[in-house]
């Protein structure tokens, strides 16, 4: 008989653990076996939550019989802990970024095609109201020829780890990294990056401005600022067409005007709860029914590097002043 339920563990009980858990917690085909983490009392309490088994390891996660776990640590974790676990023969989602070092990305890219177990990355945009009328749009005939593209928060402020580039693997790891899967999954693959930036308010880079030249040619220009404060929009797509526009702000407010209809008015789409607009709740169901059989991962392995092969990209134009760079292939 085919498997009806997936036994999920999840590793790393902070912030974005706990919000993949409440939308785990409300799929009647997940059972959350256990909860992992380095500090004792946050994987006590998190399991506690959804009355599963608090761990101290990896190990001890994957001897409760998990068929998939998450992966929500600080950035600089996630490719040790993803490789042991296609090791020891678990499915993964791991939230972003893939790893913070090519090298890194390209033996999980590996492990994951030797292994042949599951691997999606946590780019819950793809999800959100606004971005999937994007592509909705684009399936029915619209087609992006340059784009302009915004992601400005306060995000530097908390976690203290996202200003530490050796944890963060830099700050467009941590945020940028999103609205960079979502060029490609909009426009197309990334194939060379120019960027200028500045470390104006942290020892990081923290105002970012980039031009991507995606496949066929097609420019994109992104800025992107981490110290900016936290008045919306927060993040805002504007793609161009033939005498048309299509633009989003934040996660649920689209607008598309055309050469018959320039003054179309902006629309709000429906999302009933904040882990519904931000798109986990769907992300994590496909993910589930990747682990039941129902789908291939929806974000993949290959996505996945490319979204950190662009980012080692920009950062090596950043440190030669805005020169052209290539984006590396898996």
């Amino acid at each position: 008989m085919p498997q009806t339920r997936a036994r999920i563990g999840l590793i790393g009980a902070g912030a974005m653990g706990q919000r993949h858990l409440e939308a785990l917690a409300n799929d009647d085909r997940v059972e959350i076996v256990g909860v992992a983490d380095a500090v004792a009392a946050a994987a006590q309490t998190a399991a506690a939550g959804v009355g599963a088994r608090a761990c101290a390891t990896v190990a001890d996660l994957v001897d409760l019989g998990v068929d998939a776990a998450f992966v929500t640590l600080p950035n600089v974790h996630h490719a040790a802990v993803v490789l042991e676990l296609l090791d020891r023969g678990v499915h993964v989602f791991s939230e972003k970024p893939m790893a913070t070092r090519l090298t890194d990305g390209r033996k999980i890219a590996e492990r994951v095609r030797a292994t042949g177990r599951l691997y999606q990355m946590g780019f819950n945009r793809r999800w959100a109201p606004a971005y999937r009328h994007l592509k909705a749009a684009i399936g029915n005939g619209f087609v992006p020829t340059s784009a302009n593209i915004m992601m400005n928060d306060g995000d530097m402020l908390t976690p203290k780890w996202y200003t530490d580039a050796t944890v963060s693997g830099g700050f467009m790891y941590d945020t940028a990294v999103h609205l960079v899967d979502m060029i490609a999954w909009l426009i197309g693959p990334i194939e060379r990056v120019s960027a200028l930036g500045r470390r104006s308010c942290y020892p990081d880079y923290d105002d970012i401005v980039m031009l991507l030249c995606c496949e066929g040619d097609r420019p994109v220009a992104f800025t992107t600022c981490g110290h900016a404060s936290w008045a919306t929009p927060l993040e805002r797509i504007e793609l161009y067409g033939d005498h048309a526009l299509l633009v989003t702000e934040d996660l649920d407010r689209v607008r598309h005007t055309t050469r018959e209809d320039p003054h179309a008015e902006w629309q709000q789409l429906p999302s009933p709860t904040l882990l519904t607009r931000w798109g986990y709740v769907d992300e994590d169901r496909e993910f589930v029914d990747a682990c039941l059989g129902l789908r291939a991962p929806a974000v993949t392995v290959d996505d996945a590097f490319h979204s950190i092969a662009v980012l080692e990209a920009a950062y090596t134009s950043l440190r030669s002043a805005g020169t052209v760079v290539s984006v590396s292939r898996a």
